[in-house]
């Protein structure tokens, strides 16, 4: 883990929201929807996506949580597996 996903909003971009393309962007430990919302004068404009959908790189622990909780992954060692894909796989 990089010193920049050690702390919240670590700004890592996947798929998330159902695309093929890296959707959602990191904003202070949440998921944002980037393909949702009007574009302000610099082009950016991103809407709450998830209903507080917590990143899994840097707010692993509220992660975690929720994901067992809503039952996304049949075991912890599962969860942290994709969590460490979308790591490898999409971090600078």
């Amino acid at each position: 883990m990089t010193d920049k996903q050690k702390i919240l909003g670590c700004g890592i971009e996947f798929p998330h929201f159902g695309a093929s393309y890296p959707d959602a962007v990191c904003i202070d430990g949440y998921l944002w929807d980037m393909d949702s919302g009007e574009a302000d004068e610099d082009g950016v404009s991103y809407s709450y996506g998830g209903n507080g959908y917590p990143c899994p790189v840097c707010n692993t622990k509220e992660w975690l949580e929720q994901v067992i909780e809503n039952e996304e992954f049949e075991t912890e060692a599962d969860a942290l597996a994709y969590r460490d894909a979308i790591i490898n796989k999409y971090s600078d």
